[in-house]
């Protein structure tokens, strides 16, 4: 079993004033807290990577990238081909190809 899930001590709240405030109750069972602003990228990028404990709330956040509900065009049909096509050529601004 996924020791994440029963060790309350893997878990990391991150606390922000715009983000997630965990109530008394909660913090009393999830001990490990951070308060984190979901704008610096950097910490955002460290948390992630950390092995040890599993992060839960605004982990990052970009106020200048729309969110979806904002850019789709419910009125707009695609194909699966044209929705197939998007996702891969998003995909690939964050390709790394081997030199070669």
């Amino acid at each position: 079993l996924d020791p994440f899930v029963h060790d309350p001590d893997k878990t990391l709240l991150l606390e922000h004033e715009k983000g997630v405030m965990p109530d008394a109750g909660l913090k009393g069972t999830y001990k490990q807290s951070e308060v984190h602003d979901p704008l610096d990228i950097n910490r955002a990028r460290e948390i992630a990577s950390m092995e040890d404990q599993f992060p839960v709330g605004i982990l990052y956040h970009d106020p200048q990238v729309p969110c979806y509900e904002d850019v789709r065009h419910p009125d707009i049909l695609c194909t699966p081909d044209q929705v197939k096509s998007g996702l891969e050529s998003e995909l690939d601004k964050f390709t790394i190809w081997p030199e070669g």
